[in-house]
């Protein structure tokens, strides 16, 4: 594939993923005003009994619902992300490999095409391998153990990611995603995206 077009398809691509990562920030930004607004009611305007009924209930459950909802959209967004990046890059590398003779989970093959087989030059401070390996099992572990460190094999990477971010709270061994997790896992994502670009432009540079 031409250095050129190369280069276009990472823009399109870069430019597109941007714009769905800015969705996202808006979407959270609106549950974050319905959440307040709604707590707002329970406390300020609504009967005092709905208020001792429903407050308690509504905090404990309702937000954190729509916490883990957030962060597993954006641990999609990542996936599509990754499969079309790797795909584009066996392209304008020119490789015979194709998507599929890859085994292991879009991160995994997403690494090894980046890294092994194009060459690119991830640093860690510009492509945070950690918090983005943090992210897909904090989604996991809200998934398939309904946020239970104690029940989830790969409670390591997540308490790493809570010792470096104070993020999420762990109570009594569980998770408690809200918006400050959100919203940190919306920026390690945009921070993700925007190195791998700005390396594969430096990687195929124009001609």
């Amino acid at each position: 594939m031409n250095p050129n077009s190369v280069r276009e398809f990472l823009c399109e691509n870069w430019s597109d993923g941007s714009s769905k990562l800015h969705d996202l920030e808006r979407f959270l930004d609106f549950v974050d005003g319905f959440l307040t607004n709604e707590k707002t009611y329970f406390e300020e305007e609504a009967h005092p009994d709905l208020e001792l009924e429903f407050l308690p209930l509504f905090a404990a459950t309702f937000p954190p619902i729509l916490h883990s909802s957030f962060i597993i959209s954006v641990s999609i967004l990542l996936e599509q992300e990754m499969r079309g990046f790797t795909k584009l890059l066996l392209l304008a590398i020119g490789s015979e490999l194709r998507y599929g003779d890859f085994s292991g989970s879009v991160l995994e093959r997403f690494r090894t095409v980046a890294t092994k087989l194009a060459s690119l030059p991830f640093d860690e401070v510009i492509v945070p391998w950690e918090d983005i390996v943090a992210v897909f099992e904090i989604r996991n572990c809200l998934v398939h153990a309904n946020g239970s460190l104690a029940e989830f094999t790969r409670s390591a990477t997540i308490i790493g990611f809570v010792d470096r971010h104070q993020m999420p709270s762990v109570d009594a061994e569980v998770l408690r995603v809200d918006i400050l997790t959100s919203r940190r896992v919306l920026a390690v994502a945009s921070t993700f995206l925007d190195g791998i670009y700005r390396v594969a432009l430096n990687r195929f540079p124009k001609t």
